[in-house]
Formats: C-alpha cells, sequence, structure tokens
C-alpha cells in the first residue's frame, strides 16, 4: 500500500512548515519542463484554527507575495498583468458573482453539502491554468469549514500565502452566513519544491533567520520566466 501524505496543523505556518517537510523527506524527483523539483503526487492538509495573520509566515515569508496573492484573491484586483485572477474566478466568473452564490446556497439550505463552486473555465487552452480549481463550504457544528482542492502548488514559494487567501475567504464566508470559522482543509495533487529553493526550504526546517526570496519568475519552468 502506497503511503498517505497528511500534514496538520494548529495554524497556517505549522501546515506550511510540516508540507515543506513532507515533500522534502518523501517527494520524487521530476521535472517541470527544464527545472527540477521533488513532488508528492497528493498531499493532504487540515488548518485547525485558521487565522487571518501568521507569525511563522511573517518570519519566513516573502510580503510581497502575500500582498500579491491577497490581491488576486479579491474582488476587484485590477490586475492586467496577469493571465488571470482568482478574484475574477470568484466574483465575477462569466458574469456570475460566485461568492454570492455560496453565501445564498448556505443560507438557503444549512446544512447543505452542494456549495461548492469551481474556478476553471470548460474548453479554456491558455497555458496558464488556475492551480486552484475548487472551493467548498460547508457548515457543520455551527462552523464554516472550507475546503479546497490545487492541481498544483508551489509549496515552499506560494502554499502560505495561499493558505492566507484562502482563510479570509473562509472568515468572509462565515461572517456573512453568520457563524464561527472552521476548518480550513484540502488536497495538493502535485505538492512540490522547485530545485532552486531546496536550500533555503533546508534553513527555514533548521530554524535558521532567513526570509524566502520569490524567484519563481526569475528561475522558474523556462515558458515563464521573465
Amino acid at each position: 500500500m502506497k503511503q498517505a501524505h497528511f500534514v496538520l496543523g494548529e495554524n497556517i505556518g505549522d501546515v506550511w512548515l510540516g508540507s515543506i517537510k513532507e515533500v522534502l523527506k518523501n517527494g520524487n524527483s521530476h521535472f517541470d519542463e527544464d527545472v527540477e523539483i521533488k513532488e508528492i503526487l497528493g498531499l493532504n492538509v487540515e488548518v485547525l484554527k485558521p487565522k487571518l495573520s501568521d507569525e511563522i509566515v511573517d518570519k519566513f515569508g516573502d510580503k510581497q507575495v502575500v500582498i500579491s496573492t491577497l490581491r488576486k484573491f479579491s474582488r476587484n484586483p485590477n490586475m492586467p498583468e496577469k493571465p488571470f485572477t482568482y478574484g475574477e474566478l470568484i466574483y465575477n466568473k462569466r458574469g456570475i458573482d460566485q461568492f454570492e452564490w455560496l453565501v445564498n446556497r448556505l443560507k438557503n439550505k444549512k446544512e447543505t453539502k452542494s456549495a461548492t463552486i469551481s474556478l476553471l473555465i470548460e474548453g479554456d487552452n491558455n497555458p496558464n491554468l488556475p492551480c486552484l480549481v475548487i472551493i467548498d463550504a460547508k457548515i457543520r457544528d455551527n462552523k464554516l469549514n472550507l475546503q479546497f482542492f490545487f492541481r498544483s502548488q508551489n509549496i515552499l514559494g506560494r502554499q502560505y500565502a495561499n493558505l492566507l487567501a484562502l482563510a479570509k475567504i473562509q472568515f468572509d464566508l462565515a461572517k456573512e452566513v453568520g457563524v464561527d470559522v472552521g476548518i480550513l482543509k484540502g488536497y495538493v495533487a502535485s505538492a512540490h519544491i522547485y530545485d532552486y529553493d531546496f536550500e533555503i526550504a533546508k534553513q527555514i526546517l533548521e530554524g535558521n533567520n532567513v526570509v524566502i526570496k520569490d524567484l519563481y519568475y526569475q528561475k522558474g519552468p523556462k515558458s515563464i520566466r521573465k
């Protein structure tokens, strides 16, 4: 039986560090175009007490990545340089406000199992597709639990910011529906770390005083390098 990969933590930072450790320890070597990666096919993560800020992220994360990601998930991101934004796909996907759709779904039937949205556009052949493709909300024990599916996630360079952005959506949904915030959990189909980040990933796990510098657009796959 193949090993299951699961990371559980109280907060976003704990889950991020646990995910880094899991990929470095158990990831297999693969290539994204011309760049080597360590990759786990199928990583489950769960944040028991998500918050809108995190001490570990503040210590190690790239603040510009956090700012850019939160903006990319916002209602009016205004980022024409991006091929897409999650804000557009959530709040105005082909003219549909999917966030309001979720709110109405949850209000109309509190126990619903179908408050789920997709961020993929059927038949889209753009080489840059959303990594986050499913968001699901369920109210259980009067708490709003948010679940997600990533087809791909850059664990070292992006996961921490992705989780903060998803927590913001979770808090906003819970407020609109009038319930408390529950767990934040999901599945990453390709959880990976790029070779140019291997060393700093190891230093973070060792507790060294380092800060991530986002190098994805400089050292990532050849098709996206600036």
